[in-house]
């Protein structure tokens, strides 16, 4: 027994030192690293100015022969005059309709389908920016996202369409469309300025660049999933393949690609706001006011009315896209109503009355100041503990060891360390690798300060957003209750709600942890909640037979199960938080976030290729290790 015995326990001994030696490998890295460049903490600069020197003499090339070079004289300024006149031609067009002729539009519009409950809707929420005063740059911001989307369609359409029928085309637009998601909004602004200069045609380009992607995969992906059966249907009848698209393939797949729609709708929504930077005026100037002179209930107030704008363009156009013939309201009463438009636009220009009466102001808002007043005042208490703690006991003291006290290279390596126990060497690699670039282009201590600043926040939107997401996950109720909540969070333009944050906590990185860990949650918890609501029925029932108790069958056997799920909803949120950067700038965050605004107001074209390229390496290595790591908590095939 003692002879069979001894092999068992060398074969033990054996896996238990095969399990240790990666640990053991990188902590005898970390020490090695730090003997030898332990007085290096700091990346060198040396090498910091090899991508700012050439692009700032780029810059100073573009702002020499904008006016007579081929390159813009040929097509950039024709481009930027089509869309500026697109522009201005709609919102004047907007603005000389009288008011009420185009919140009657609004509605009618998804009424001659008779979505009547949809178009009151979007004539209800149109009607309040007009009542609180801000009717003009509610339609300069309509205008701009209705171009941007319409040009978003126009694109997206045909090469969703194109990338499903040749998957070829499909293999290769996907990697350009995860870079255009991964890439944060504000990073196209500074390079698009060159080419656009700076003003609303600028922001409807960089809108539908960013929100271009939604459309294409979804169309791609509504395609895609058409039942073959219809398709060799429509093709035994003799259809064409162009008919079979046509008649078959895109009305079945209409469903998928309006939710695209709409997802490309609230992206540009969220950049609306970041488009005032560059001139681009509307409701966004209006939130940065508010923001400047810290007025809740005004930044509130214009927050509400974008969100207005996102709803009409959702249900006008939900409605221009339903084609069935069995919902149009017969030709007649089509025909009065646009009589009825026409007429009432003849009155009102006849007669004077197109702007908007002035009914309220801002100022209707202005008590939720007061108690944003009354809160600072009251719960200092808690807000200044809270504050203290965040920057001094988390914030300073993570920043100061990787950038004081941690070797540079070190970092590198347990990057790559990393990489490789997730996935593989590849993946370590690319990790390593991207780390590195962000030191060599000199933003290394920048970066670290902003990660500090994102991981602080991703950890304390996941510590709120898995436990409430597995709640809701349990309970239809209480998801229900959390949906008009989550909603608001993430419809209402970020910047807004920063505003009471500053106002609590002071400027500082605070409020921007903050504003991020509130943005962040509302992916965190419904995605945790569709794992957990995932989880077969019949796994659990197993459980229970067997005599687990809720607890034991929540912990062994649902959270088990939905852990890929949950890992994506993390690898969201950590997104999000990313998305945020740019808002923690404005409030005293520093780093990556104030480099971006600073190189955006002064047009330095390599200071913002600099961080651009940091924040977007850095969102790459984030997403994809936490990406690797969901695929490694994915149940075994047959579970």
């Amino acid at each position: 027994m003692t002879a069979n015995a001894a092999p068992i326990v060398r074969g033990v001994s054996g896996a238990a030192l095969r399990r240790l030696l990666p640990w053991v490998a990188l902590v005898g890295g970390i020490v090695l690293l730090q003997i030898l460049f332990g007085s290096e903490a700091t990346f060198p600069a040396s090498l910091d100015t090899f991508i700012s020197d050439p692009l700032d003499a780029l810059g100073a090339w573009i702002r020499t022969n904008r006016r007579s070079h081929l390159l813009f004289t040929g097509f950039f300024t024709p481009l930027t005059n089509v869309i500026d006149g697109a522009l201005t031609g709609l919102e004047g067009f907007l603005l000389w309709l009288p008011w009420y002729v185009v919140v009657a539009a609004v509605i009618l519009i998804p009424a001659r389908v008779k979505m009547w409950k949809q178009g009151l809707l979007a004539g209800g929420v149109l009607l309040y920016t007009g009542l609180i005063g801000l009717w003009e740059a509610t339609m300069e911001t309509l205008a701009l996202m209705s171009t941007a989307v319409l040009i978003a369609i126009i694109i997206g359409l045909p090469l969703g369409i194109w990338a499903a029928l040749k998957p070829t085309v499909e293999r290769v637009i996907r990697p350009i469309l995860d870079a255009m998601q991964t890439v944060p909004a504000f990073v196209y602004f500074l390079p698009l300025i060159g080419f656009f200069g700076i003003g609303a045609v600028n922001a409807t380009v960089a809108t539908v660049i960013y929100a271009l992607a939604p459309v294409v995969r979804l169309t791609t992906l509504g395609v895609r999933q058409v039942p073959q059966q219809a398709i060799e249907a429509s093709r035994v009848f003799g259809s064409t393949t162009r008919q079979t698209l046509v008649k078959v393939q895109i009305p079945m797949a209409l469903q998928t690609i309006l939710t695209g729609l709409t997802q490309t709708i609230m992206m540009a929504l969220g950049i609306v706001v970041l488009a005032a930077l560059i001139g681009a005026g509307g409701l966004g100037e209006n939130v940065f006011q508010s923001l400047s002179q810290r007025r809740t209930g005004r930044g509130v107030a214009a927050g509400l009315a974008i969100v207005a704008v996102a709803v009409v363009l959702d249900r006008v156009w939900r409605s221009l896209a339903n084609f069935d013939p069995a919902r149009r309201t017969p030709r007649q009463w089509r025909l009065i109503g646009i009589a009825g438009l026409v007429g009432a636009t003849v009155i009102g220009r006849a007669i004077g009355s197109v702007e908007f009466p002035e009914v309220w102001s801002l100022s209707a808002f202005d008590p939720i100041d007061n108690i944003v007043v009354w809160a600072r005042d009251n719960l200092s208490w808690i807000t200044r503990p809270v504050n203290d703690f965040i920057v001094a006991g988390v914030v300073v003291p993570v920043r100061d060891f990787l950038t004081d006290t941690l070797a540079w290279p070190a970092l590198i390596f347990v990057t790559g360390w990393a990489g490789w126990r997730l996935k593989g060497w590849g993946l370590a690699l690319f990790g390593a690798t991207a780390v590195a670039v962000i030191g060599l282009i000199g933003m290394w201590a920048l970066s670290i300060n902003t990660l500090v600043q994102v991981i602080t926040a991703t950890l304390i939107a996941v510590a709120i957003s898995i436990p409430v997401g597995i709640w809701a996950g349990r309970k239809p109720r209480v998801e229900a209750a959390l949906g008009p909540i989550l909603d608001a969070l993430q419809t209402i333009p970020s910047l807004v709600y920063i505003i009471p944050v500053v106002i609590l906590f002071t400027v500082g990185v605070v409020p921007g942890i903050i504003a991020s860990v509130l943005y962040a949650i509302v992916p965190g918890i419904r995605i945790t909640a569709l794992g957990i609501r995932g989880v077969p029925t019949e796994t659990v029932e197993a459980s229970r037979t067997f005599g687990a108790t809720p607890r034991q069958t929540m912990l062994g056997v649902r959270i088990p199960l939905a852990a890929a799920t949950i890992m994506a909803a993390i690898n969201q949120v950590i997104m999000m938080v990313l998305a945020m950067v740019i808002i923690a700038g404005f409030v005293g965050g520093g780093a990556l976030g104030f480099e971006t605004i600073r190189a955006l107001t002064r047009s330095l074209f390599g200071l913002g290729a600099e961080v651009g390229l940091s924040l977007v390496l850095m969102a790459m290595v984030l997403d994809r290790f936490t990406q690797a790591w969901g695929e490694r908590l994915q149940p075994p095939a047959g579970h």
